[in-house]
């Protein structure tokens, strides 16, 4: 599965999060959108996708 914006995954410490688009590109990463509406980025090898039917 791949990491688009719009993907909700699962973080290194244990959470869920949003994949936003970001304004501008950074190799390897992503910009994740955190429950309490701070963003962060994370590396994508440490994110992994959950299924939309979960």
């Amino acid at each position: 599965m791949t990491i688009v914006p719009g993907t909700v995954v699962k973080l290194p410490n244990g959470r869920n999060g949003l994949v936003i688009p970001s304004p501008w590109w950074k190799p390897g990463s992503v910009l994740v959108k955190l429950p309490r509406g701070k963003k962060r980025w994370f590396r994508v090898d440490e994110c992994i996708p959950i299924p939309s039917g979960w």
